[in-house]
C-alpha cells in the first residue's frame, strides 16, 4: 500500500468520527442581512438590545468578519439572549480566531446546555494544558472514552498529557492502539519518536524516526522531515539527515521550503541546534496539526478551528501559521491570510513562499502597488529568482509599467533554465508588454518564441492570430492559427471570440453573428464580445440588436480597457460605416469552418 492510500485510509476513518458533530451546521449562518441592521464592517458597536445586538452579529458572521461577529454574539448571550445555536457559533467563531480562552468559557456554557460535541472537549483540553493544568486537560477528554475516537485521536491527544504528566510508560502505551493499525503507522511512530525525545531516551526516538525514514511507503511531510531533521542533527548524524532530504530534494527541486531546509541542515552544527518539540504543548500542537490536517479540502472550516488550537499551543509552528493562512486563503479572507503569511520571519525555511504568497494575495486583492513593493523588496533577496522576477513582471503589466514589466520578463528569461518549459508564458507576457507599448516588432518576436516553446499553444495562436488580424497582416495563416486554437481549445470564450471577428473582417456577417453570439454566452461580461457582437448585427441588418450589444459592453466589467468607449457612444448614435471584406483563400476558410462546426457539436 502506498503512502497516497495510507493517508487517504486514515482520512475515512477522521471522517467517519463526526468529530465536528450537529453544531457544525452553525458555523457558518446562511441568509440575507437584515436591512434594519447596519453595521459597520470593523467595528464593534455595544447595541441595547439582546435581539438587535444579536442581528448585528448575525450581519458581521455572513460578511465573515468573525471577531466582530463572535462579540456581538457574546454581548447578545450577556444581554439575556437564551438560543443554542447562537452559543454553539460564539465558542466556535472564538476557537477559529484563536480566542482560545474566551471560547472555552462559552464552550463550557455549551456543554451545561447539553452541547455534546467533541469540539468542545478539544478546546477545554488545549486551554487546560496551556495552563499547564495536565490532569484537567486528561479529565477533560473522560466524555470521549466510549467514543469511536478512541481508534485513533483520542490516544493520541492522551499520550502527549501523559508525557506533560511526566509518565512515559503510559504515554507509550496509549500509542500502541495506532501500532495495530498499518494505516496509522506512521502516527505511530513520529509521535512516539517525538515523546521518546522530549525525555531524552535517544535511542527509542532513533528506531521510531528510522522506522519511518527506511520505509519507502511511509509518507514524510516536510514537517516530518523537518522535526527528524533536527533530531538526527541533535545526535550527530548530519550524514544521515542531509542523505535524506537530498533524496527528497531531487525528485522536488522547484520547492523553496525544501531547499531552504536542506540549506539549514547544511550549515547546522551539533551544538547549535535546539530541539523542536521540547515541552507536552508543543507536542500536542503537532498531533492537534496532523488530524486537522485531514480536514483540508472538505470541511475548511474544521481545519481552520484545529489550525488555531494548534497556534495556541505553540504560536512558532510556522508550518501550521503557513497552513492558516492557505485556509483564510480559500475562504477569501485576504487580509487575514496576508497578516499570517507576513508574519513568518526571514530565517524560516516557509519565509520565501509566505512572502511570495503574500503577494500573491495583494494581487488578488488588486492591491498591486503593495504586491509591487514586497516583490522588489523578495528580488533583492533572492536576485535570480525567476519565480519573483516573473511575478514582478505580472504586476508590473497589471500595473501598465510595461517597461518595468519587460525588464522584469527579461530577467526571467535569463534565470530559467533554456529547457525550462514554462519559458513559453514568459514570451506570452513578454509579447503582450512590448504589444503595449505598441512595438510590434518586438511583440510579433516574443509571440513566435511563445508559439514554438509552447508547441502551439492555444493561448498563443489565438493571440498572435488575433494581433494579425487586427493589424491586416498575415490574414490567412492568422485565419488558420485562430482555428487550430478553437479546434484544441472548442470552449474558450476569448478563442470563439477570435473565430467570430477573423468572420466579420471577411464579410461572414451571419456566420460571424452565430459564433459571436456563442461567444458572448461564454463570456457573459466581456465588453469586447459584446461590442464585436454588435458591429457584426449591424452589418447583418439588425440594427436595433446591435446599439443594445453597444450599451451592454459599456455596461459590462471585463476587458473594460480594451474597448474606446467613445467610438461605441459614436456606434449608438449613428451606427458604423460599410466594411470593406479582407482578401482570403475561400478554400481554407471552407475547411476551417467544417472543422470548427465538428468541434461545436
Amino acid at each position: 500500500m502506498t503512502g497516497k492510500m495510507k493517508i487517504a485510509s486514515v482520512l475515512c476513518l477522521i471522517a467517519s468520527l463526526c468529530i465536528f458533530n450537529s453544531c457544525s451546521e452553525n458555523f457558518i449562518l446562511k441568509g440575507t442581512p437584515s436591512s434594519e441592521v447596519n453595521i459597520q464592517s470593523q467595528k464593534f458597536e455595544p447595541l441595547k438590545t439582546k435581539y438587535g445586538t444579536y442581528l448585528a452579529g448575525r450581519v458581521a458572521h455572513i460578511r465573515q468578519n468573525y471577531d466582530i461577529a463572535a462579540d456581538y454574539y457574546m454581548a447578545s448571550l450577556d444581554l439575556g439572549l437564551d438560543n443554542q445555536e447562537v452559543l454553539n457559533s460564539t465558542y466556535l467563531l472564538l476557537a477559529s480566531e484563536g480566542r482560545l480562552e474566551k471560547a472555552a468559557e462559552y464552550a463550557l456554557k455549551a456543554r451545561q446546555k447539553g452541547d455534546r460535541s467533541n469540539l468542545i472537549l478539544f478546546i477545554l483540553m488545549a486551554t487546560h494544558m496551556e495552563h499547564k493544568d495536565y490532569q484537567a486537560a486528561l479529565d477533560s477528554l473522560s466524555d470521549m472514552e466510549k467514543s469511536p475516537l478512541n481508534n485513533a485521536v483520542l490516544p493520541l491527544f492522551q499520550s502527549w498529557i501523559l508525557t506533560g504528566l511526566n509518565n512515559k510508560d503510559e504515554s507509550f502505551k496509549k500509542l500502541e492502539v495506532l501500532a495495530k493499525d498499518k494505516t496509522l503507522l506512521p502516527l505511530y511512530h513520529m509521535h512516539k519518536g517525538m515523546i521518546a525525545d522530549y525525555f531524552d531516551d535517544q535511542k527509542t526516538a532513533l528506531a521510531e524516526f528510522d522506522a519511518i525514514i527506511e520505509d519507502e511507503t511511509m509518507p514524510l511531510s516536510f514537517r516530518a522531515l523537518q522535526v527528524i531533521g533536527n533530531f538526527y542533527l541533535r545526535v550527530g548524524q548530519k550524514d544521515k539527515v542531509i542523505g535524506v532530504i537530498d533524496k527528497y530534494y531531487e525528485k522536488n527541486k522547484q520547492a523553496p521550503m525544501l531547499k531552504a531546509l536542506k540549506e539549514s541542515f547544511e550549515k547546522e552544527n551539533k551544538e547549535s541546534v535546539q530541539k523542536i518539540i521540547d515541552t507536552p504543548q508543543k507536542g500536542l500542537a503537532e498531533a492537534v496539526f496532523n488530524i486537522g490536517t485531514l480536514f483540508r479540502g472538505f470541511q475548511n472550516e474544521v481545519a481552520q478551528l484545529f489550525t488555531s488550537l494548534v497556534l495556541y499551543l505553540n504560536p512558532n509552528f510556522e508550518v501550521a501559521r503557513i497552513s492558516m493562512a492557505d485556509l483564510y486563503e480559500r475562504a477569501g479572507r485576504y487580509d487575514k491570510a496576508i497578516e499570517e503569511y507576513l508574519s513568518i520571519g526571514d530565517s524560516s525555511p516557509a519565509y520565501f513562499v509566505a512572502q511570495l504568497k503574500a503577494a500573491e494575495n495583494y494581487e488578488t486583492k488588486k492591491d498591486n502597488e503593495k504586491a509591487y513593493d514586497l516583490l522588489v523588496h523578495m528580488l533583492e533577496k533572492y536576485p535570480n529568482n525567476a519565480q519573483v522576477a516573473f511575478h514582478l513582471g505580472e504586476v508590473s503589466r497589471a500595473l501598465r509599467k510595461y517597461d518595468k514589466a519587460i525588464l522584469y520578463y527579461q530577467k526571467t528569461l535569463d534565470a530559467l533554465s533554456k529547457a525550462d518549459k514554462d519559458r513559453w508564458t514568459v514570451y506570452y507576457a513578454l509579447g503582450m508588454s512590448y504589444e503595449r507599448q505598441n512595438k510590434w516588432n518586438d511583440a510579433e518576436q516574443a509571440f513566435k518564441k511563445a508559439l514554438i516553446t509552447s508547441r502551439r499553444h492555444p493561448y498563443v495562436l489565438n493571440y498572435l492570430g488575433y494581433s494579425w488580424i487586427e493589424r491586416g497582416m498575415n490574414y490567412n495563416e492568422a485565419l488558420y492559427m485562430i482555428f487550430e486554437a478553437h479546434r484544441k481549445d472548442p470552449t474558450d470564450g476569448h478563442i470563439m471570440d477570435s473565430v467570430g471577428w477573423a468572420l466579420y473582417k471577411m464579410g461572414k456577417y451571419a456566420d460571424a453573428v452565430k459564433v459571436l453570439e456563442r461567444a458572448s454566452e461564454y463570456l457573459p461580461s466581456n465588453a469586447v464580445v459584446f461590442e464585436h457582437l454588435g458591429d457584426a448585427y449591424w452589418q447583418a441588418g439588425r440594427k436595433n440588436e446591435a446599439r443594445y450589444q453597444w450599451q451592454h459592453a459599456l455596461k459590462s466589467s471585463e476587458d473594460r480597457d480594451e474597448i474606446n468607449e467613445s467610438d461605441i457612444m459614436r456606434k449608438i448614435e449613428h451606427g458604423t460605416g460599410h466594411v470593406a471584406p479582407v482578401a482570403y483563400d475561400e478554400q481554407l476558410l471552407a475547411e476551417r469552418l467544417k472543422t470548427f462546426d465538428e468541434n461545436v457539436q
